[in-house]
């Protein structure tokens, strides 16, 4: 029986729940998953080692490596094969208070309000 999955901690849900392409015609979609952007946005954005990156979201480094290997397969389907990107779900949870390695996050829920929690607390009140 494999062993259950840990839920990988993010800062904040991302202010877009997707991209659509311009110009052309839309073959499909893909899903990005939050902790998949998390990956992409800590190694990427951040220029944050695998270390510090499994580190701040609570995993090992091994499955940072699997969540980056998968977020960008998937970001190659979308942009070669001309795929709208959704982003959401996953095993997450937003972090619960400051920590001090976030003193200069500009994505931290609890550093900017507007945040509160991502981008389906900003939108929830438009349903």
């Amino acid at each position: 029986m494999p062993r259950p999955q840990k839920k990988r901690c993010i800062c904040s849900l991302p202010r877009g729940g997707g991209f659509v392409p311009k110009g052309c015609e839309v073959s499909g979609s893909i899903n990005l998953t939050y902790d998949e952007y998390e990956v992409i946005r800590l190694l990427d954005l951040m220029q944050m080692t695998q270390e510090q990156c499994a580190l701040r979201m609570g995993i090992s480094r091994p499955t940072v490596t699997r969540i980056y290997d998968e977020a960008r397969r998937k970001m190659a389907d979308m942009l070669v094969n001309v795929r709208e990107l959704t982003i959401s779900g996953g095993d997450v949870y937003v972090c619960p208070a400051m920590r001090p390695e976030c003193e200069g996050e500009e994505h931290c829920c609890h550093k900017n309000p507007g945040l509160e929690r991502g981008w389906l607390k900003a939108h929830s009140d438009d349903h």
